[in-house]
């Protein structure tokens, strides 16, 4: 006799925050640049998700494989693409993204799978078993056995996240919606990512990136400058790139013109 599971699978909606990286022409001067900023930050990709916006470049298949294959080289997870034909969906690319949900794939030949004697439109005696099989299992309350809840994504909120205590090298703080305010240093090494500004009220030596998920008006303002990169909306600068006129003093950062201004604050 089967009997009913009280083990079930659960499916949740959710969203998590991940990086857009746009490749632009020519590409060769696209990786310089990108190897340029890993080199001044060789960890800037590492432990994130990575999803590759092709929209700006016409790339035919080998060519999109020869890009995913330089960017794995650099230590670069891709989790998705967009801006890319949707029907070249399939195993050997990450997913295709399509108003942020994967596209999906062809399904399968099952015409090649089924068994030849049978008559179309039937189901052969093994799909019917397995079919029998199901049925038994869930009973008559089966439908609700499965726990599938594809929530809708949360609704972006605004709430600031306040750090007490300075940010350690290594750490990596991630906040989508909202400003991120450190009341302490940042240490070398640690970033700081927020969908609104970032406020440090102490000396930004890691890296801090303000309107990480597109908010252009957002500022970085930090009391004591010496980063390793601030970004504004995706345009960033290294360390190299920052006048010395700004280093060691209070600041803030804007994006202007996709270029980051930076100005004292004093």
């Amino acid at each position: 006799m089967t009997q009913a599971s009280s083990r079930h699978i659960r499916f949740r909606g959710r969203s998590f925050p991940v990086l857009t990286l746009e490749p632009e022409q020519p590409i060769e001067g696209w990786f310089e640049q990108l190897d340029a900023l890993l080199e001044q930050s060789p960890a800037f990709f590492s432990r994130k998700s990575i999803v590759i916006d092709l929209a700006k470049l016409t790339l035919e298949r080998p060519q999109l494989t020869e890009l995913l294959e330089n960017l794995a080289r650099r230590g670069i997870r891709v989790m998705g693409l967009s801006g890319v034909d949707p029907s070249w969906a399939c195993d050997d690319l990450p997913p295709i993204l399509a108003g942020g949900r994967a596209t999906p794939q062809p399904p399968p030949d099952v015409g090649a799978t089924r068994a030849k004697d049978a008559n179309p439109g039937t189901l052969t005696p093994s799909e019917e078993a397995a079919f029998e099989d199901i049925g038994n299992a869930l009973g008559a309350g089966g439908a609700q056995a499965v726990d599938v809840k594809a929530s809708e994504p949360p609704a972006p909120s605004a709430t600031p996240l306040i750090l007490l205590e300075p940010v350690r090298s290594g750490q990596s703080i991630y906040h989508p919606d909202g400003d991120v305010t450190v009341i302490g240093s940042v240490a070398s090494g640690a970033e700081i990512m927020a969908g609104g500004s970032v406020h440090i009220y102490g000396t930004l030596r890691g890296r801090a990136m303000a309107g990480a998920y597109g908010e252009k008006r957002a500022r970085i303002f930090c009391r004591k400058l010496e980063a390793e990169l601030l970004s504004v909306c995706g345009v960033y600068l290294t360390a190299d790139e920052i006048s010395a006129n700004v280093q060691s003093q209070s600041i803030q950062a804007w994006l202007e013109n996709e270029t980051v201004k930076i100005a004292r604050l004093d």
